[in-house]
């Protein structure tokens, strides 16, 4: 019966937030004011729902539990603003870095939501470090696209090619499609 509650309760969290994330409007034309706003409006709507659930979920369920439920709704969060921002098949420069403005916000205003995740045994103070950083890519594999994505849209081509062909661009669990596609969204007029 609990489990049926809290699959409930994840779901309607999925729900809530993808509707925020709607209102980007697959955050296209952010490098035009009303667009940017309102794509920058969707992330904030999107970190204070997360940090409502974070406070309620956190004071109530179990550490596994809270920390299992967390990652689902990230998971699908970061799965969703990745895959809307892939999708744009026309990016001019300041778009770029736009979109990557959006991604450093995002990641900012988490910064204690991620460290809810985190395993600390040793009673010390967390902050995001590398280490931290590579224990949530662990558990979250859509975060650490995510947190790529954002590095690939200041990158050269020659840049990304390097990443593609080293493999890292697979490790973060990118396809040749995306990647392809990506390519052409940023350096194709």
């Amino acid at each position: 019966m609990a489990d049926v509650v809290l699959g409930r309760q994840i779901q309607l969290a999925v729900d809530t937030i993808s509707e925020a994330i709607d209102g980007a409007d697959g955050f296209q034309n952010t490098h035009q004011p009303q667009h940017y706003e309102s794509a920058k409006f969707s992330i904030e709507q999107v970190v204070f729902i997360l940090e409502k659930i974070r406070i309620m979920w956190e004071s109530i369920l179990t550490r596994s539990t809270y920390r299992k439920s967390m990652c689902h709704v990230l998971g699908s969060v970061f799965s969703r603003i990745t895959r809307d921002m892939l999708l744009i098949d026309d990016m001019a420069a300041e778009e770029t870095l736009q979109l990557q403005g959006l991604i450093h916000l995002a990641l900012e205003n988490l910064s204690s939501l991620f460290l809810s995740l985190v395993e600390n045994d040793d009673g010390s103070t967390k902050f995001l470090d590398h280490d931290t950083w590579t224990q949530l890519d662990g558990i979250l594999p859509s975060l650490k696209k995510f947190r790529k994505l954002a590095e690939l849209l200041d990158m050269s081509l020659k840049s990304i090619t390097a990443c593609w062909e080293s493999g890292d661009l697979v490790t973060c669990g990118f396809t040749s499609s995306e990647v392809q596609n990506l390519i052409k969204a940023i350096f194709v007029d």
